[in-house]
């Protein structure tokens, strides 16, 4: 049996911020925000900042800034569908490398 899968598409796109380690704003033609697919990462909005997960979360978050600044915040996003907070599902692919952010 084949599966069917989703169609997925493919943007170049600018980095805005890192709002934290899972979740990017970025331009195509527009402002937009993604959640990273298969990640999910320690919180850092809502948590006591002397705790250790908005440590982690912060760690998290500096790792996805830095990899985008090395890459001169460029990025290739391709996205299939929505997630439950109304923000695209993506992968993003970085210039120095075939893998994704995730990986």
């Amino acid at each position: 049996m084949i599966r069917k899968t989703e169609p997925s598409y493919r943007y170049r796109a600018e980095l805005d911020r890192v709002v934290d380690g899972d979740d990017l704003g970025f331009y195509i033609k527009i402002k937009e925000r993604i959640r990273l697919e298969g990640m999910d990462t320690p919180e850092i909005y809502g948590v006591s900042q002397d705790s250790e997960e908005y440590r982690r979360g912060m760690e998290a978050k500096e790792y996805v800034e830095r990899r985008l600044n090395e890459n001169g915040n460029q990025m290739i996003i391709e996205t299939r569908k929505m997630g439950k907070w109304r923000r695209w599902l993506a992968k993003v692919y970085l210039p120095d490398t075939r893998r994704t952010l995730k990986e």
